[in-house]
């Protein structure tokens, strides 16, 4: 089986490592079990040949995930890529703690549905978001 698991770098899309793995791989047939943004880095599991029919378990599959964050910035595009518009006042984040941000951060944890943001790929009555 053609299973590979990459160490996304930051800054390329999955479909640039899919691009840059059929070119190395020379063959069409190459796709990846989960999406990426270009902001991310970790392992994408890139599939090749008769393993791209393993997408769809792959995908559905359990997985973790490690953010950082930076509390008293605010962008548009609600991710680090748009620029910053507002600035908290440091002493509104003075409240902030270890336990109190983790109990905050327990809300994310176990599946949930997840809106897109205004700022988005997808498309709403066939117009980009």
């Amino acid at each position: 089986m053609s299973v590979y698991p990459i160490d996304k770098p930051l800054g390329l899309t999955s479909h640039d490592v899919v691009a840059r793995a059929r070119r190395q791989l020379g063959t069409r047939r190459v796709g990846h079990a989960g999406t990426l943004d270009p902001l991310a880095t970790g392992v994408l599991v890139v599939l090749a040949n008769e393993s791209t029919k393993l997408s769809p378990y792959l995908t559905a599959s359990r997985k973790r995930y490690l953010a950082w964050v930076a509390f008293g910035a605010g962008t548009p595009t609600l991710d680090a890529e748009g620029p910053v518009d507002t600035v908290a006042d440091p002493a509104d984040l003075a409240h902030l703690y270890a336990e109190k941000v983790a109990a905050a951060a327990a809300r994310f944890e176990g599946p949930m549905l997840q809106r897109p943001p205004a700022y988005s790929a997808i498309k709403q009555q066939g117009e980009r978001s």
